[in-house]
């Protein structure tokens, strides 16, 4: 980000920058004239001058004219209006579409992070929309297929509505098609001005489909983010209770997470990858991810404007001018 800045680093009124060869010239002047020898070379011989002066113990004191300079060159950089970064309004969050694609295979079920993965995968989109309040978020759901659960929507309580009832068994094809849902979430991004995020929830996504999200990273503005759940172990598969949220064992033990799988496919879409925490950070992570990458986008907008941070040396050039209230100040220019 530093290195961003410094490569975006320009001034908005460039012309006060010709201020500045002057404020050498005149540090130097300065300088000139509160020299003792300066003041007495046309009266007294240089050699004999430099045995007649007496020079004081404050040598290495800072003099005024230095402090007069540097006021001086930072009062034409804040005219000048550096700037590295565009105006953002402060409501950019509300405006960073979110497409969450969920998994629904029966290995979501595995109840190696408790209640199990699915579960545990839904209240972290619970802890997003508390987290995101005002933005857009969809839902896709997929297994074998890909399917849209809800359009963009700020409407949390419909999202929870339709998020109490996604179960595997809803799914009319069995699978992991991971490709199809990347598919499904650029087209609902497509017509979408600002740039998007699409976050996969999943407990695992095939390797060899790096090279359809490497694709996705060269043709789309929008990011690709991961939400891995599952231990490396694994663990037994449950089974929802009909009509509810309570859980029964069935035979069969799901595969532990392979979160190198997912890195692997993460790198090829240029995103990255966020293990699933018993904490919000987790969610505070992705929802960070969200924002910044929407701004790093408008950055590039040409329409914007650019921010003037020449007030940033406001304060300095402050607490220069304040020296001259000091007492016995003045006397230090000789």
């Amino acid at each position: 980000m530093f290195e961003g800045a410094i490569d975006q680093l320009h001034f908005l009124r460039p012309v006060w920058l010709v201020l500045i060869p002057i404020a050498i010239w005149l540090h130097f002047r300065l300088r000139k004239g509160v020299l003792l020898s300066a003041s007495w070379n046309d009266v007294i011989a240089p050699h004999l001058l430099k045995h007649l002066a007496v020079i004081g113990k404050d040598t290495k004191r800072i003099k005024p004219y230095q402090f007069l300079t540097i006021a001086f060159v930072l009062a034409t950089i804040a005219l000048a209006g550096p700037t590295w970064q565009r105006q953002i309004t402060p409501f950019t969050q509300d405006k960073a579409p979110l497409i969450i694609a969920l998994k629904l295979t029966p290995t979501m079920l595995a109840t190696d992070q408790a209640p199990t993965r699915l579960e545990r995968a839904k209240q972290k989109i619970r802890d997003l929309l508390e987290r995101r309040k005002g933005a857009r978020t969809a839902v896709i759901a997929y297994a074998g297929s890909a399917h849209a659960v809800l359009p963009l929507t700020d409407d949390a309580e419909l999202i929870e509505l339709y998020l109490a009832s996604l179960v595997p068994s809803l799914m009319p094809v069995e699978g992991d098609n991971a490709e199809a849902a990347l598919a499904l979430a650029d087209k609902i991004l497509q017509p979408e001005e600002a740039a998007g995020t699409i976050l996969f929830m999943s407990d695992g996504i095939d390797r060899t489909l790096a090279p359809s999200f490497a694709e996705h990273l060269t043709s789309s503005q929008d990011q690709v983010l991961f939400l891995a759940f599952g231990s490396e172990a694994g663990g037994p598969i449950a089974e929802t209770g009909s009509g509810s949220n309570t859980f029964g064992l069935v035979e069969g033990n799901a595969p532990g997470v392979d979160i190198g799988g997912i890195r692997e496919v993460a790198k090829a879409a240029g995103g990255s990858v966020v293990s699933a925490t018993p904490d919000p950070s987790d969610v505070n992570a992705l929802s960070g991810q969200t924002t910044s990458h929407l701004i790093d986008k408008l950055q590039q907008d040409e329409n914007l404007q650019w921010r003037d941070f020449g007030y940033v040396l406001l304060w300095p050039l402050a607490f220069l001018i304040l020296l001259w209230a000091r007492r016995g100040w003045t006397v230090y220019w000789v």
